[in-house]
């Protein structure tokens, strides 16, 4: 698959130096760089603009999308790269996936394996905490508009996760941003939606639900959300 990464791969051999070398060169570990050469770990910007500081004739722009030439032919090829104190802000990971607070029941799958789309400039609003991006969609979690980008960060311990909190839940079969609570057993969890709205005998349209944790694969706390207005953020492709 043609990545960053694996475009990274392509420019350590065209300049025939290794990752050991790269790192060193640059002021990171081995174990980092080899991370991101094995496709395990993304580039961020504080790590592009290393790079590009390394090798004045980089065309960062063939670095991070693929167009053009890896060498720059002209200031045109370039993507500005953002001053000092803006460095370490992370480039977030797009993928081509949805979760849904739900459209009165309804899930989206997680059938398929998202794909990587590109990468989004949130202008470090999330701290660099953020591990990916994803589509949110529906009308049961009424503070993500329908159609926003949630900002997400992977929870690989279970125990802390908080009550309260909204997180994306990911089972075999689906993904749904809900508020998580205690759930009625100890090896269960409630989903609650924070649409309130009822039918006409007062019943919840959004009901909370209960699932085992044995059940769920992955667990993204959410962090925030973008909008794609006023070109508040832009997708660069892999």
């Amino acid at each position: 698959m043609d990545t960053a990464n694996s475009r990274l791969t392509l420019l350590l051999k065209h300049k025939g130096l290794t990752g050991t070398e790269l790192a060193e060169q640059i002021g990171t570990s081995q174990p980092t760089i080899s991370a991101i050469l094995n496709g395990k770990r993304n580039l961020s910007r504080g790590m592009i603009a290393r790079i590009n500081d390394l090798f004045p004739d980089l065309n960062t722009g063939w670095l991070l999308t693929g167009e053009g030439n890896m060498l720059r032919q002209s200031k045109d090829d370039e993507i500005e790269i953002p001053e000092e104190e803006d460095k370490q802000t992370q480039l977030i990971p797009f993928y081509d996936a949805e979760t849904t607070g739900g459209y009165h029941g309804l899930v989206s799958s997680s059938d398929t394996e998202a794909e990587l789309k590109g990468y989004i400039q949130a202008g470090g609003w999330f701290g660099g905490k953020e591990t990916a991006a994803i589509r949110h969609v529906g009308d049961s979690m009424i503070e993500y508009p329908n159609g926003c980008i949630l900002a997400v960060r992977e929870v690989t311990e279970r125990r802390l996760l908080v009550p309260g909190r909204n997180y994306v839940i990911e089972t075999d079969e689906y993904r749904v941003t809900k508020r998580v609570q205690r759930g009625s057993s100890p090896t269960t969890i409630a989903l609650y939606s924070s649409n309130e709205e009822k039918y006409e005998d007062g019943r919840l349209i959004h009901e909370p639900f209960e699932i085992e944790f044995e059940d769920i694969r992955r667990i993204f706390s959410v962090l925030g959300y973008i909008v794609n207005q006023s070109g508040e953020y832009r997708l660069i492709k892999p």
